[in-house]
């Protein structure tokens, strides 16, 4: 009872301070909110940072594009070199690739071979719980391809693309040894690794991250057709809009004193970019028409969500199981590859949004999405993913690096520890431990 009432008092006044910031944001003269850091000093620093950087920003994105490609790369080598080290009689090469099917990794495949009306279990389509973005690219490669190299390189390449979009971002808001720092926090994540599987990670990193950098930039349109495949990728995609919708009441001011004024000068603004603001929404349309088209009923993946034991679950009383099963398994294998590390980034990320929150140089916008997509990514009442599920909170690492950028020591610590985990959370992966 204590855990669930605390939890939801420490969420939900984060959201109402958020919600205070963002009306602030949108002109309403509130002076009395609480904050520290410095401020709007910092947000010129990093203004000034892009300005006097002797590199265009566009010169950049093959750098960062080549550098997350190195670096998944070799996370390849580090996992094909766990497979064989396990391995005391050989591994043959049909073994190794079947470690490429681990998890959810093999009914992506299988959907990227029969599509979703051919795949079936006891006669029902029950993989409709999974969005088709990227079953449907992947169904294009494999075209020329196997399918297990199209979800491999789908995912590859969509992670790469995306760390530049990632960048990009950061650069804007912070500068540029922020958003660096913020992609190497991302690519050493202990969870990085999903990345390279065939799994959604890699290509909701680039939907989502290009759709918020062409909202900040105020390219309604780009931003429009990324979100529609960040909604079509995951259901969590959809979140896009919070941060368009916070950018664009940003832009309008629509609050500003005098109000009338200010109100009568921005609803034509908002009404004629409303309809490219909510495009993301037909990606959602894409996945109910899916569920109409094999199942009959758009809806049909909710009762599907019953065999995985999944539905929707208030953040608080996920935690209380959290902790429960945390102690059960505290000596077994599944308590340190589920249960413990889902606790502790629980704690971490959430720490990580109240400290930003208190700063205003972090947009209004980046914190509601954060907090948006962290809710919802705990709000599931049988949470095995955690840790793979917030791979793809891009901001989280954006706000994390902009905290930690003024401390170099903690800095340094911060990105040893990931390298550490990830070794080590990688070897266990590879080596089929229950990290999904």
């Amino acid at each position: 009872m204590l855990i669930n009432a605390s939890v939801s008092i420490i969420l939900l006044s984060l959201l109402a301070f958020l919600l205070l910031r963002c009306l602030a944001d949108w002109g309403l003269p509130l002076r009395s909110l609480p904050a520290w850091g410095a401020g709007r000093d910092r947000q010129d620093g990093a203004i000034l940072e892009n300005r006097e950087s002797h590199e265009p920003l566009k010169g950049q994105n093959p750098r960062v594009f080549l550098f997350a490609l190195a670096l998944r790369l070799a996370v390849l080598l580090a996992f094909a070199a766990a497979v064989f080290l396990a391995s005391s009689t050989g591994v043959t090469w049909e073994a190794f690739l079947s470690k490429f099917q681990l998890w959810d990794a093999r009914h992506y495949l299988n959907l990227i071979e029969q599509g979703y009306a051919g795949y079936e279990e006891q006669g029902q389509h029950i993989f409709l719980v999974f969005f088709p973005a990227y079953v449907w690219v992947c169904r294009l490669f494999s075209l020329v391809m196997p399918p297990l190299a199209a979800g491999l390189l789908v995912s590859v390449l969509s992670f790469s693309w995306g760390c530049c979009y990632v960048y990009r971002l950061g650069r804007e808001l912070y500068g540029e040894a922020t958003a660096w720092y913020g992609v190497l926090l991302l690519c050493a994540f202990p969870y990085s690794f999903f990345y390279g599987a065939v799994m959604t990670e890699g290509l909701f990193l680039l939907s989502t991250a290009a759709a918020c950098y062409y909202a900040l930039k105020g390219k309604w349109l780009a931003y429009g057709l990324w979100g529609v495949l960040a909604a079509a990728t995951r259901m969590t995609g959809v979140l896009v809009l919070v941060f368009a919708g916070v950018e664009l009441l940003r832009s309008l001011k629509p609050l500003e004193p005098p109000a009338g004024q200010s109100l009568k000068r921005a609803w034509k603004p908002l009404l004629l970019r409303l309809p490219l603001i909510l495009l993301p929404l037909l990606g959602t349309a894409s996945y109910l028409l899916l569920n109409w088209h094999v199942d009959g009923d758009p809806f049909a993946f909710t009762g599907h969500q019953e065999h995985w034991h999944q539905g929707s679950m208030w953040v608080s009383k996920v935690v209380e199981y959290l902790i429960h099963y945390a102690k059960n398994y505290a000596s077994q294998s599944v308590g340190w590859a589920i249960w413990l590390p889902s606790l502790v980034l629980f704690a971490g990320f959430l720490s990580v949004l109240w400290l930003s929150a208190l700063r205003r140089e972090n947009r209004p916008s980046l914190l509601l999405f954060s907090l948006g997509y962290f809710t919802a990514n705990y709000s599931l009442s049988w949470l095995l993913s955690a840790g793979r599920y917030l791979s793809g909170g891009f901001p989280l690492f954006l706000l994390l690096a902009a905290l930690a950028q003024r401390h170099p020591r903690l800095r340094d610590l911060l990105l040893l520890t990931e390298c550490l985990f990830l070794g080590i959370y990688l070897y266990a992966y590879a080596n089929n431990a229950q990290i999904m």
